[in-house]
């Protein structure tokens, strides 16, 4: 990604509000420069610092803000930081704006780490007396009392916490939740760092519930509600799997405590949530006593399913706790007996191709794959996957003939990959294959038989029938100009020419027009300078009205 092109790379929402900060006067003029790397602050609910990277080429090297943003790999302070760098970088001001980095002062680790107990004391008492949720936070985390007490504290520190996001109005805005989710974690810690499995599990399970609840009460647009949830399962796993080894008391109270959990109110709506609990009551049933509950249970959710078409989805994953149950404690006979109980969940399908693989049974492999692809007859994407597993199937047979005719349909579905696998499967001459293939493809009205269609004559490099394809959609000239200037200079030129004067009638901001400059640019080197200078002339004319337009215009140099 280059400061040149950036907009190209970056998710459309989060570039408008990048810009929208940009032009509002968000970011600092006074930045700071290092060598190739550029320092900025730039003012949003609060202020936050933008680190870039860019080497003298204009190369994105890397970015960094310190926002707690974490959706994707740029943020809108990053992308208000390139749009000001670019228009720094264009002015050539790059000297005149830097200033010298001041110097580095001690950080907050090496400045206490110096002094003694008692005034760290001081200071942690300091701070904790103008803040309940810390000092709630810091008792929770290191005091040390029995079951009750401990938990009693936990729900405490939860309570001061959703007080403190949630105010008066009992709802947290999506811009509190990050924070919000980060404190609710620390208890989390806690758990990780207590001795009694137990008491780990108990707060674990306390936190969950209340982070369940808080889809009701916050706004979980970003996802971190959600992340916490995923995070507490997370947790639970490793400390039920670290304790598959201990004594059966243990094991067996862990157990009967996640089976009565999976059973609460609270999962009401979260099915998945009940499939997680029961999934790791499956890691500690050690007993014949307890695996026959666990399956109690899941048969009862899985008749409840079966009359609830909206449930349905979930009997793949009751199954599967059943069949973990099978291959921990039971015979491989009675787990590939499951499995082709099951063979009509995909799933379970494909552990039978996986058993078919590894006995090199690979005839099973191809009526197990047929099956599949008729049961998911109505569904593209499974039946496409199906289709990918026969032919890996006819691969290992040798079956050519076959092969071909497979190769082709994925091909005509949207599987470009599949080309070269039919070329060197191709009996006839080259120019032959490829003529009819074409023709085939220009004749498939299906969306993807078309899309392999460009995908096939740009990877030939058929610049004709390329040629021909951009007559119809002269939008694609940019993309093909470089491919077909060599043989269609002048008709490129038109195409081109035409395509930046119908993109400058529709622009109306800033990013847009940059964009059409940098067309403009490129333009210069299909029709000239010339004709490149005469074009911008006609825009300068044409959007005198446009200050915004005719500023970038007037950046532009051909030297």
């Amino acid at each position: 990604m280059n400061i040149k092109n950036f907009q190209e790379y970056i998710n459309q929402t989060i570039l408008n509000r990048g810009y929208n900060y940009y032009i509002s006067g968000n970011v600092d003029k006074d930045y700071v420069r290092r060598g190739n790397t550029y320092l900025f602050q730039v003012e949003g609910s609060e202020n936050y610092e933008v680190t870039v990277d860019i080497d003298d080429t204009g190369e994105i090297i890397h970015s960094y803000c310190d926002c707690p943003y974490d959706l994707g790999p740029v943020c809108k302070h990053e992308a208000a930081v390139y749009f000001q760098l670019a228009e720094i970088i264009n002015n050539g001001n790059v000297n005149g704006d830097t200033k010298e980095a001041p110097t580095k002062q001690p950080g907050i680790e090496e400045v206490l780490s110096t002094l003694p107990k008692e005034e760290l004391i001081k200071i942690i008492m300091a701070i904790s007396s103008k803040d309940a949720t810390l000092e709630k936070s810091l008792t929770v985390r290191y005091s040390k009392g029995d079951r009750e007490e401990e938990l009693a504290k936990c729900a405490k520190f939860m309570q001061a916490v959703v007080r403190k996001y949630a105010g008066r109005g009992g709802f947290i805005e999506y811009g509190a939740v990050s924070a919000f989710a980060d404190e609710m974690g620390s208890l989390l810690e806690k758990a990780r760092n207590t001795a009694d499995s137990l008491l780990a599990l108990e707060i674990i399970i306390l936190l969950l519930h209340e982070a369940v609840e808080a889809y009701q009460y916050a706004d979980d647009s970003y996802g971190d509600i959600g992340g916490l949830i995923s995070e507490c399962f997370d947790v639970m796993e490793d400390l039920i799997l670290g304790e598959k080894f201990s004594d059966s008391e243990l094991k067996q109270n862990l157990f009967n405590r996640l089976l009565e959990d999976s059973d609460e109110d609270v999962y009401a709506d979260w099915e998945e949530y009940k499939i997680d609990l029961l999934r790791l009551c499956a890691e500690v049933a050690e007993t014949e006593g307890l695996r026959l509950l666990l399956k109690n249970r899941i048969m009862t959710y899985l008749n409840n399913n079966s009359a609830d078409d909206n449930r349905s989805y979930y009997t793949a994953p009751l199954l599967h706790i059943l069949h973990r149950l099978i291959v921990v404690y039971g015979t491989d006979a009675e787990a590939l007996r499951f499995e082709e109980e099951n063979s009509g969940y995909a799933s379970f399908r494909e552990l039978l191709i996986e058993r078919a693989i590894k006995e090199n049974n690979f005839e099973k492999v191809i009526v197990l794959a047929t099956d599949g692809e008729k049961q998911d007859n109505e569904h593209a994407g499974r039946r496409s996957k199906w289709k990918e597993i026969r032919y890996d199937a006819y691969k290992k047979l040798s079956m050519k003939a076959e092969q071909a005719r497979l190769a082709k349909e994925l091909l005509f579905e949207g599987n470009f990959g599949y080309y070269q696998e039919l070329k060197a499967l191709n009996t006839e001459d080259e120019i032959t294959f490829y003529n009819k293939l074409k023709t085939s493809l220009k004749n498939d009205q299906r969306w993807q038989a078309k899309n392999i269609y460009v995908n096939l004559i740009e990877y030939e490099k058929d610049s004709e029938e390329i040629m021909a394809y951009v007559r119809e959609n002269p939008e694609y000239i940019v993309k093909y100009a470089d491919i077909l200037k060599g043989n269609y200079t002048e008709e490129v030129a038109i195409l081109y020419g035409n395509h930046i004067r119908t993109a400058a009638k529709s622009s109306t901001k800033r990013s847009a027009y940059q964009d059409i400059c940098s067309l403009i640019r490129r333009y210069q080197n299909i029709a000239g300078k010339d004709s490149a200078a005469e074009l911008m002339n006609e825009l300068l004319v044409l959007n005198k009205r446009r200050p915004a337009f005719v500023d970038e215009l007037g950046k532009i140099n051909f030297g």
